[in-house]
């Protein structure tokens, strides 16, 4: 975040990562309460967790201080739960006694209006003014998985999956859905973050962090607006560069959208089609749905950068190879053929009744000879015409009576796609949940995460590849522009000597590499401004 002249700046980090917690307003009658006490717990916070109630008593089974001045050592996060009124004067409590950092839950600020406008207004000015870094008001919190603090105030569903995908949303009902999702999916998570109303730290001031920080490799936002686009602008240029990409779900495409979320947070949603320029200027990958948002942020967190468009597909199915082939057309990809020394070996490879083709299907004789599959996909990962590989296959369901097998199976599978010299990316037929023995398999053999279902699965190879190519082309630009120009030998003319004309000066120089002001002529001439012999058209 970028401070105002004078105004120390909030420490994000410090926000992310206390050492120490206070739950100011902490109460058994309180869901919240319960929930962020209980999820601090669960999840293993190494560090003191103090209640804080006016009335003092035991709360949550410990005891309680009255008041942040009555808690015995250094406070680095304040947890505020107390109502609207009581906000501002625990910030000031707070600021005295060297608290730098605050998540307040509670609402009735700006998304109300009027006079909760005006209090939001009056609570952002002090926490500018002493350099505070606060999140919210009107949000859950977060969820510091890398870290294990988890300062959030609905229930955190098991197990917490930690990973390396960072999520920012300007929701808090969806956060817990999304969390649920990526669980499903077998997406683990570096940070999670509910953002309320923004009154301080903005989402911008998170992705700025989540750059930075060595726990996360991909960002998905899901965005109701853009606040400040020019830091928005320059945050998401820092991840290209960085390899980070973001992915973000941006509602406000229709105009009840914009109505219901100005509702929600106070928020002012932007000309949509603004925005979709500008996300694809900057590399931001636009998604519609939830799950596309969860889908391919677990793609590019598994498989990375994708050196280009020319996609071989691996399958042991007809149907879905059809299916493939006309998403891959839709995301502007390529199926070309396979070389011939990639058909040759395939066709030592596959059943006499498989045509080999780009789709490939195995058909279903891999349920007869269970190396097929991995074998043709070995021949196809090896050909020079191919960038990336989907290979349609899912982790087991149910866990048989003697697991070993299964498991030796997708460990050499797993060895497999880890040795393949181009990119493997493994989609599922249909959107399904990893089941508990599915995750056991990944967790134990290494096999590589599944894109769910063809549809997300191809949203997210061709986003992959998008961002891919945007990266490299805005690499290229950053390499060009730090290189210095490199004058060149340009022959002068025979015969000059003495003074030139300005214009003529000009053009010997551009001529060599040299940077100069460029000007034309004007389209109409007059007498006193003649057009000058020879071929030159610079004008200074």
């Amino acid at each position: 975040m970028t401070a105002q002249a004078g105004v120390p700046a909030p420490d994000v980090r410090a926000l992310f990562n206390p050492r120490s917690i206070a739950l100011v307003g902490a109460t058994d009658k309180s869901g919240w309460s319960v929930s962020t006490f209980g999820n601090l717990r669960a999840q293993g916070f190494a560090g003191p967790v103090h209640l804080v109630n006016p009335r003092g008593g035991t709360v949550h089974g410990q005891d309680a201080y009255r008041s942040l001045s009555d808690v015995p050592g250094p406070v680095d996060l304040a947890y505020v739960m107390v109502p609207t009124r009581a906000v501002l004067p625990i910030l000031r409590e707070g600021a005295g006694l060297g608290v730098r950092a605050y998540v307040v839950l509670t609402a009735g600020f700006g998304e109300v209006g009027g006079e909760g406008a005006a209090l939001e207004r009056e609570v952002a000015g002090f926490a500018r003014e002493h350099g505070l870094a606060l999140l919210g008001p009107n949000g859950n919190g977060y969820i510091n998985a890398a870290a294990g603090v988890t300062p959030y105030g609905l229930p955190i569903p098991a197990p917490l999956l930690r990973g390396s995908v960072g999520v920012v949303l300007q929701s808090g009902a969806l956060a817990s859905s999304v969390l649920a999702f990526a669980q499903a999916r077998n997406v683990g998570i570096s940070l999670l973050t509910s953002m309320g109303n923004e009154a301080v730290l903005t989402v911008t001031d998170v992705i700025d962090y989540l750059v930075d920080d060595p726990a996360t490799k991909v960002i998905a936002l899901f965005l109701e607006s853009v606040r400040d686009p020019a830091e928005f602008a320059r945050v998401a240029r820092r991840a290209l560069l960085k390899g980070k990409p973001i992915v973000a779900l941006k509602i406000g495409r229709s105009s009840l959208a914009s109505r219901t979320a100005q509702a929600h947070t106070g928020a002012l949603v932007g000309d949509d089609n603004v925005v979709d320029a500008a996300f694809r200027g900057l590399g931001v990958l636009r998604v519609r749905s939830l799950e596309d948002l969860l889908i391919t942020a677990g793609l590019l967190d598994a498989v990375g950068e994708i050196p280009g468009r020319r996609l071989g597909v691996v399958t042991p199915s007809g149907g879905a190879s059809e299916i493939i082939a006309d998403r891959a057309e839709d995301e502007g990809l390529e199926l070309p053929e396979f070389a011939p020394e990639t058909a040759a070996k395939l066709a030592g490879i596959v059943p006499a009744f498989a045509t080999v083709q780009n789709p490939l299907d195995v058909t279903g004789y891999v349920l007869i000879d269970r190396t097929l599959l991995g074998r043709a996909l070995e021949a196809v990962t090896g050909d020079p015409g191919i960038d990336a590989v989907l290979l349609l296959s899912e982790p087991p369901r149910a866990e048989p009576p003697d697991p070993a097998p299964v498991l030796a199976t997708y460990r050499a599978a797993a060895e497999r796609i880890a040795a393949s010299p181009t990119p493997v990316v493994v989609v599922s037929n249909v959107l399904t949940d990893i089941s508990p023995f599915g995750r056991r398999v990944q967790a134990e053999t290494g096999y590589p995460y599944v894109a769910g279902g063809i549809e997300h699965g191809l949203s997210a190879i061709g986003a992959a590849v998008r961002w891919s190519e945007i990266r490299r082309a805005e690499l290229e630009r950053a390499a060009a522009s730090a290189e210095p120009a490199r004058p060149k030998a340009v022959a002068v003319p025979e015969g000059a000597s003495g003074l030139w004309a300005e214009h003529r000066a000009a053009a010997l120089l551009a001529e060599g590499g040299i940077p100069v002001v460029p000007s034309n002529w004007p389209a109409t001439r007059s007498r006193r401004w003649p057009r000058p012999s020879g071929s030159a058209t610079r004008w200074c």
